[in-house]
């Protein structure tokens, strides 16, 4: 029996960009639109000026981009390069010619807009479990990548548009990636290597390493969701491979579709939320929704393992933008998490409370030291506001030790800092009172001489 085409044009098609990431039942409905194209060498797939809306992959052979008769690349059925449409710009600016027999499929630029919908999206999430539809090579970096929270959140034409724009930097051993204090402009994802976090309390403190990064993790997101400089300097462990975005693709491809932000009277609507509240602990104190956790941003990496993947989380800060870096990061870690719109500006006086009170954490009334709801004021949610938290296990402790190591040591460094500064503010008061000595000394001089002439 004869193998059916388009049934291996659809296997092969199932490990490209952007197929790879898309719901089983999604893929299956693009079946009937699959066209499988034979093209004998030496002719043309489509040439400069085409303006045919359709996206060709190319499945089987190799063919040359070409421009003006000038060859720009060769391209080869199951490579990296293959991994994507061919020149997806329209109307198209170079040409493609077959170096040898080839096959390839042609889909319309629509095909991606349809969606799956309800419960069989849920139980489909964006990767095949076909094992005839699986990838080669699960362990490779993008194929990884591509089934990360994040990256699954996002519409295939935004995987394409962001597969297509990523551009590939290297780094040696000892080379700073991102300097802690400088604005960010990239967002980064490790291909091969390993990097180091690390961050100074201050510019004379003793930089700490915080902590290491391998692929496909990702990086340099936080500055650029918050608008903030870099909290950390990132250095190469050994020769690294990194792809990178701009600020404006990632906000545009990956931040906006990703967050959602909610409005405070929606909130009040909702009887299933836990706010987080990210702002330092004295302005936590000062003032807050009532019914909120306050777990600083900074240490919510510490804290992540310990929340229970079904709470829904809003995440508060001052007017929503380090909110942004906060729910990113949940979300990176599976959590459902919204952002506060306006972040306390955006909240009525009424259901602020500045009075830290607690609440039971068992059913034998143990209280901990943290907030809960106290009284209730019109327009706050009737149902007690808390985030839950999963018991502690012993590798989150394990985990968190490095870090908690070097914040310690960051502390101490903080506290020399302290020492050293209030000793040189001290020589400084001594320095004052000899020169206004001196000044005065001085003065009774001149007085003197002036009462002479």
């Amino acid at each position: 029996m004869a193998a059916d085409p388009k049934l291996e044009a659809s296997q092969a098609l199932r490990k490209l960009i952007p197929f790879i990431t898309m719901p089983a039942l999604q893929f299956k409905q693009l079946y009937s639109e699959i066209k499988v194209i034979e093209v004998s060498q030496g002719n043309f797939l489509f040439k400069n000026g085409d303006t045919t809306n359709a996206f060709f992959y190319l499945i089987e052979g190799a063919v040359s981009l070409e421009a003006h008769d000038f060859k720009i690349e060769t391209i080869t059925a199951s490579t990296e390069a293959a991994k994507f449409a061919l020149a997806h710009q329209f109307p198209r600016k170079i040409s493609a010619r077959a170096i040898d027999n080839v096959r390839y499929v042609s889909l319309s630029l629509n095909i991606f807009d349809k969606q799956v919908t309800g419960s069989e999206e849920k139980e489909s999430t964006y990767m095949a479990e076909s094992n005839d539809l699986e990838t080669d090579e699960p362990d490779d970096w993008m194929s990884v990548l591509l089934k990360s929270p994040i990256f699954q959140r996002l519409p295939a034409m935004n995987l394409q548009q962001i597969l297509i724009s990523l551009e590939e930097v290297r780094y040696k051993k000892g080379e700073m990636i991102v300097s802690q204090g400088d604005s960010g402009d990239y967002y980064y994802i490790i291909r091969q290597g390993r990097c180091a976090l690390s961050r100074k309390a201050s510019a004379r403190a003793k930089e700490i390493k915080l902590l290491e990064l391998c692929a496909p993790d990702t990086f340099g997101e936080d500055a650029l969701l918050s608008g903030e400089t870099r909290s950390m300097t990132v250095t190469a462990m050994g020769d690294m491979v990194l792809s990178r975005i701009d600020k404006e693709r990632f906000i545009k491809l990956i931040k906006d579709p990703v967050l959602t932000y909610i409005d405070y009277a929606d909130i009040c609507n909702q009887n299933n939320m836990s706010i987080l509240d990210i702002r330092p602990a004295d302005a936590y104190n000062e003032y807050h929704i009532r019914g909120s956790e306050n777990i600083p941003f900074f240490s919510l990496r510490m804290r992540v393992k310990d929340f229970k993947k079904e709470s829904n989380i809003v995440i508060v800060c001052d007017d929503g933008s380090l909110s942004a870096a906060a729910a990113f990061f949940l979300i990176k870690n599976k959590l459902d998490a919204l952002i506060l719109k306006g972040g306390m500006g955006s909240v009525p006086s009424e259901a602020e409370s500045s009075n830290k009170s607690s609440f039971a954490i068992d059913e034998s009334g143990v209280e901990t030291g943290v907030f809960s709801r106290a009284d209730e004021s019109e327009g706050v949610p009737s149902e007690k506001l808390e985030l839950t938290m999963a018991p502690v296990s012993e590798e989150t402790f394990e985990e968190s030790g490095e870090i908690n190591a070097g914040l310690q040591q960051e502390n101490q460094d903080l506290k020399q800092e302290n020492k050293y500064l209030t000793s040189e503010l001290e020589g400084l008061k001594k320095q004052y009172r000899m020169l206004f000595k001196q000044t005065e000394r001085l003065k009774a001089v001149l007085d003197k001489l002036q009462e002479s002439k």
